[in-house]
């Protein structure tokens, strides 16, 4: 019967308990808009993306915003049920992470990220191949607390990351008081937008990237222990069609966004 058939629709869509998205409470557009624990509208293309993954296994997404330096906890502990990691191998223990057939982290069902700089635009550093050797013990400004300190400090940055996003970071830039700004992003140039938009043409962007990273849709053990289907079927539309659809999503974001009021 119809409502037999309705009633067996339905059930399918409340299986799938509401993914509660973490993501850090900073405007990093073009991927995280706004500054406050609300959802910003638009959300930001990271967002964007994970309502497309969570609808493709029929559930819905609920934002929960914290500081960077919380979100791996409260996914380890479920008070929320997934986020986007760059995630190593040592994080399946308290993440469930897509495996390959050998076990390892899926990088097949992996978003990419690339850690690029900026400098002032008459910077010796932008004919450089090497930014690493050529900022020598120069300051590399980042995000407060973001993923990608470790990883440049091994390769030989000294780092700062005292400015909580990519705004106050530029403005540190041009009053000298840091030599370079990192970030990670989807495509090299998704930010030259924004960065034009707001700077002119003071700041510019090395072409080479300094690194390049698998980022994972990670969701907490329990959320996957209860959703399996449903978590299997998001990472296989990551894999089917995380990188095209992000790259068009990031596009969308590319005008810069009206002031408040206008």
């Amino acid at each position: 019967s119809m409502s037999g058939m309705m009633l067996a629709a339905g059930s399918c869509i409340a299986a799938c308990a509401p993914l509660r998205m973490g993501y850090v409470d900073q405007h990093r557009p073009p991927y995280y808009l706004g500054s406050v624990n609300a959802e910003a509208t638009p959300a930001g293309a990271s967002v964007d993306l994970i309502r497309e993954v969570a609808a493709s296994a029929g559930c819905t997404v609920v934002a929960v915003r914290l500081p960077h330096a919380r979100l791996r906890g409260a996914l380890k502990a479920g008070t929320i049920d997934a986020m986007w990691m760059e995630a190593r191998e040592s994080d399946k223990v308290h993440y469930a992470l897509p495996p390959d057939p050998a076990g390892n982290l899926d990088t097949g069902k992996a978003l990419q990220v690339h850690t690029i700089i900026f400098v002032r635009a008459g910077d010796p550093a932008l004919r450089s191949g090497d930014p690493a050797r050529n900022f020598g013990q120069r300051w590399l400004g980042t995000n407060h607390a973001a993923p990608l300190i470790a990883p440049l400090r091994q390769l030989g940055f000294r780092v700062d990351d005292g400015a909580l996003d990519a705004e106050r970071n530029l403005e540190k830039l041009l009053r000298n008081r840091i030599d370079g700004y990192a970030i990670s992003v989807a495509a090299p140039a998704d930010m030259d937008g924004w960065v034009a938009a707001r700077f002119g043409n003071a700041i510019a962007r090395l072409d080479q990237p300094v690194q390049t990273n698998n980022i994972w849709l990670a969701v907490s053990k329990d959320y996957q222990a209860r959703n399996p289907a449903q978590v299997a079927a998001m990472w296989n539309w990551v894999a089917e069609n995380g990188r095209s659809r992000f790259a068009r999503i990031i596009r969308k974001y590319d005008k810069p966004a009206p002031a408040p009021g206008t």
